[in-house]
């Protein structure tokens, strides 16, 4: 049976506020390092529940004798976005920061998250971030709320006064 994702929308409203407050944050300095160590630190943080998901729904094969199973190549990336980021159909030209939980791209993961002629789709990845879309978000302000006062003391100290 194909796996059918669920459609929904998340609301995120005050991001004009938040805006404004990074930039004031970036005054003086670069805004792809305050973006790294505030979003992209933020962003990587809240996509964990989709990485342990995504373990835990990841076939673990018992036969396998070389020592590498798939789920263990199962982790979290992030990173301000590169050229071929804004390429994809899920990354806007104006994100300043992505997230992404990434498996070893191998034959398996792919017969095993979309299936083959032979075998049934066993989806992994999908349903992990379909599961956890709304603690992502709420993760995702929350790791904020602490970073970025944290990074504020940082960038305070460093100030010639």
């Amino acid at each position: 049976m194909a796996y059918i994702p669920n459609n929904r929308t998340i609301r995120i409203q005050g991001f004009a506020d938040f805006e404004d407050q990074l930039k004031q944050l970036a005054e003086g300095y670069r805004s792809d390092l305050v973006a790294r160590n505030t979003l992209v630190k933020a962003a990587k943080e809240a996509m964990q529940p989709v990485l342990f998901t995504a373990k835990s729904l990841a076939k673990y094969d018992y036969n396998n004798t070389s020592g590498i199973h798939m789920k263990d190549t199962i982790r979290v990336e992030g990173r301000i976005p590169n050229a071929r980021d804004k390429r994809s159909a899920y990354v806007n030209a104006s994100d300043a920061a992505i997230a992404l939980v990434t498996v070893k791209k191998s034959a398996v993961s792919l017969a095993n998250e979309f299936g083959t002629k032979k075998m049934s789709a066993r989806p992994f990845m999908r349903p992990a971030l379909d599961v956890n879309a709304e603690r992502v978000v709420a993760k995702f302000g929350s790791a904020l709320a602490i970073i970025i006062p944290e990074y504020a003391i940082k960038i305070a100290r460093k100030k010639p006064k």
